[in-house]
């Protein structure tokens, strides 16, 4: 399982599942959101300019370089799209 920390609180795990990942958003041991997505789904996100992935409690915006991680229709962190990338190919 890799992680990002978010902020000072929040943390953005994602565990591999075979062809598929598991993100997850979580305060401390309390998981808060999650989504399982295809590792396939999520590289076309990371050479899209600007995209959305997912709806719902957890959504990734992708605009330029950047992502933000939106939980509960609100932006709780800026993360850059070259580390989550790295993290995707670590899996």
């Amino acid at each position: 399982m890799q992680q990002l920390i978010l902020n000072e609180k929040l943390i953005l795990s994602i565990e591999s599942l075979g062809k598929k990942v598991r993100l997850i958003i979580s305060e401390l041991d309390t998981e808060l959101a999650c989504r399982k997505e295809t590792i396939k789904n999520l590289e076309r996100f990371l050479i899209e300019y600007e995209a959305k992935i997912f709806k719902g409690r957890l959504q990734l915006h992708k605009y330029n370089e950047i992502i933000e991680v939106v939980l509960k229709s609100k932006p709780i962190a800026v993360i850059s799209s070259s580390d989550f990338k790295s993290i995707i190919d670590n899996l």
